[in-house]
């Protein structure tokens, strides 16, 4: 045995390590975006997509379409499978539901990498129960929230069964620094195999060049008076809404776009309530869903992009939001409330920690012409961490 060639359990995979490596799950644009940039020679990789019979109905699909689906070759090294499965599968009945899963893992590996071990990655603690199934050569739980907050009446099921996975997964990543410092809290013994990795910038939303200056709007801004203050993300509880109100009632010239999908017109809350007072206003124009393509001439259009989530939301204090990467790639300036992951990036934008705060930050970029002097920085910090280059940051992490 060549010992220079051998590795102790738990020591990281040289580049040469052969995969075959299975996702489970890439319904989030996150998870696409990263592990469709996996381009390493001997790693062959399914991105695999799973939901509900009642997901795919609300997203114009049809279950019966996707029976029997095959598994669908992306390029030389990556392959797709799309499973609609009975409501309840992940959740009610996971060890029942996993089993088509690792059927078309098993059945993909046996086609495209037979004598290659598996790595399976694992974004939701259910999972788990497809894990036993499969019995990979490597896991990887990939942590995008608290999963306790998506479903509160089986929060302390899921606390238990993500402890669980952490401690007998090779490596848990968690894009946000709070998720990875409560998770090592909570399972000591696996302290040093967490990691925080944050969200990567997408390619198509990295300019060639930095804008210090905002680029011209897409046609359906053109007719707007500058400056254009925008946000990009869902029109939901998450967002603080009277902070935008403000935001508009303060700058009565700037035109504050919000892109997404607009809040149902039968949604109730007192958060509803103030997003339909802010969006009421003759200066916020609610722009709806627009494709991940496009989003860049956005981004570059705007004198300001915004992150105006509330501070005091579990959700935002947990999470990393995908506006950091996906704003820093054209370089335009950032203004943030004072969420948790944000603060790692003060240096590279402006951080408010109050509602007068997040107005005079903005106040001040357009006071300076719509350039705070750092969209180089942000540009190069995007650059040197694309979804490219945090995927195979994750890949040097799998033990060989």
């Amino acid at each position: 045995m060549d010992l220079t060639l051998a590795r102790r359990p738990g020591e990281p995979a040289t580049a040469d390590q052969k995969w075959a490596l299975a996702v489970a799950d890439v319904n989030w644009f996150t998870t696409e975006n990263l592990f469709h940039e996996v381009s390493r020679d001997g790693v062959s990789t399914l991105l695999l997509s799973c939901i509900d019979y009642r997901n795919a109905w609300r997203r114009g699909q049809r279950p019966w379409a996707h029976w029997g689906s095959p598994v669908r070759a992306q390029g030389p090294r990556h392959w797709r499978r799309e499973l609609v499965l009975p409501s309840g599968w992940m959740k009610s009945f996971p060890r029942l539901g996993m089993r088509p899963i690792a059927s078309a893992v098993r059945s993909w590996k046996r086609r495209v990498a037979r004598d290659v071990p598996l790595a399976l990655v694992m974004t939701y603690p259910y999972y788990a129960f497809l894990r036993d199934q499969l019995d990979p050569a490597t896991s990887v739980y990939f942590n995008l929230d608290d999963y306790g907050l998506y479903w509160p009446e089986r929060a302390a099921e899921i606390r238990e069964l993500e402890r669980r996975m952490v401690r007998a997964s090779d490596v848990t990543v968690c894009v946000s620094r709070l998720r990875a410092d409560e998770l090592r809290a909570a399972v000591p013994e696996a302290a040093e195999r967490i990691h925080h990795l944050p969200h990567g910038a997408p390619a198509s939303l990295i300019a060639d060049q930095p804008w210090d200056r905002p680029a011209p709007p897409p046609d359906d801004l053109a007719h707007l008076p500058r400056p254009l203050l925008g946000y990009i993300g869902s029109m939901e509880d998450r967002v603080d809404w009277t902070l935008l109100a403000r935001l508009a009632d303060a700058l009565p010239r700037a035109s504050l776009v919000l892109i997404g999908r607009p809040a149902p017109e039968r949604q109730g809350g007192l958060w509803v309530e103030d997003y339909r007072r802010c969006v009421a206003r003759s200066n916020v124009h609610v722009l709806g869903w627009r494709s991940q393509g496009s989003l860049a001439d956005y981004y570059r259009a705007f004198d300001v992009n915004l992150i105006p989530y509330r501070a005091d939301h579990a959700f935002n204090r947990a999470c990393c939001p995908t506006k950091i990467m996906d704003g820093m790639g054209c370089g335009r300036p950032i203004v943030s409330t004072d969420l948790p992951e944000c603060r790692l990036h003060a240096d590279l934008f402006d951080v408010a920690t109050d509602l007068d705060g997040f107005l005079d930050a903005v106040r001040a970029i357009l006071d300076l012409g719509s350039d705070d002097g750092r969209a180089a920085l942000r540009h190069d910090h995007a650059r040197r961490n694309t979804c490219a280059a945090v995927v195979h940051r994750l890949l040097d992490m799998l033990p060989g």
